[in-house]
């Protein structure tokens, strides 16, 4: 039996999946930052490790015959990541993994918010032109570390309301002039881990978030259409956008005309594209189902 194995290295988590040609998954395997400009190559490199480690824990590796890893800011195979792969494995970018995730189609636009924000054109699965993307320091506008630092700064000032008060809740401190203090002594993209405070507040209300919500989506809308082609497929990837809240809803809303799709899991777009270096002809659905 050939087996296929698919992997989405992000900043947040590293995903694995091993599956047969027809799709049936065989293990799944989850850890943690699997992105090594997101984190120190070498932690990067054994996260990723582990998550195949745990996807192969049923099946051995011996019968994967292809495997693909969805690799943000990398060229080529790091020497760091061979020793954890069954096969060398494929590096592709993990933009064009999350436009897999959502079709079957070789090219069309895809639009990503996780913890950055980046939207491409995707031609014959591979970038031809890419808007944003330019990390937290410069760009990455309407992504979850985008979201969370408007979350932050609207506690910090004090701001009445719901968004404020759950912000306080997670930094763990009582007054708004120590969100300042909580924040500095954090890592900069735990900011991204407050962008659902934001989502909640906006469902429950709260004008501060609602206005963060609307800043984000028409910020995300501006992305897309820098590199949109009108008629050609749009996917809506990255937990921001995959995840059912206000700010997908506000960002479909600013979209009509192009119907984007919600992508699925990566890693299963990875192992899709895994099983169609060896038959070609592997429907989309068998590994990424949509409604």
């Amino acid at each position: 039996m050939m087996l296929v194995l698919g992997v989405d290295a992000g900043g947040t988590s590293s995903r694995a999946v091993v599956a047969t040609l027809g799709g049936q998954v065989l293990g799944r395997g989850r850890a943690g930052c699997g992105n090594p400009a997101a984190c120190p190559p070498r932690e990067a490199f054994h996260q990723v490790g582990k998550a195949i480690a745990e996807a192969l824990t049923a099946s051995g590796p011996g019968d994967v015959r292809a495997a693909v890893i969805g690799l943000a800011g990398v060229e080529g195979l790091p020497e760091g990541l061979t020793a954890h792969f069954p096969v060398p494995p494929r590096v592709v970018g993990d933009v064009v993994v999350a436009f897999a995730a959502g079709t079957p189609a070789a090219s069309g636009t895809v639009l990503i918010s996780g913890t950055g924000a980046i939207a491409a054109k995707i031609i014959d699965h591979e970038i031809a032109v890419a808007a944003d993307g330019h990390g937290w320091q410069l760009g990455d506008e309407g992504s979850g570390f985008w979201i969370g630092r408007q979350a932050a700064r609207s506690a910090v000032r004090g701001t009445p309301g719901t968004l404020t008060a759950y912000v306080l809740k997670r930094l763990g401190v009582r007054e708004p002039e120590r969100v300042a203090v909580a924040v500095q002594a954090a890592a900069p993209l735990a900011l991204a881990e407050l962008a659902p405070l934001v989502s909640r507040a906006a469902g429950e209300g709260d004008p501060a978030a609602v206005q963060i919500v609307e800043r984000a989506a028409g910020l995300l809308a501006r992305t897309f259409r820098e590199v949109h082609a009108p008629g050609t497929p749009a996917v809506l990837a990255g937990s921001v956008l995959t995840s059912e809240g206000p700010v997908r809803r506000a960002v479909r809303d600013l979209l009509p005309d192009c119907a984007p799709v919600v992508a699925g899991r990566g890693e299963d777009a990875a192992a899709w594209l895994a099983a169609r270096s060896l038959a070609p002809g592997t429907p989309h659905r068998d590994f990424l189902p949509h409604p």
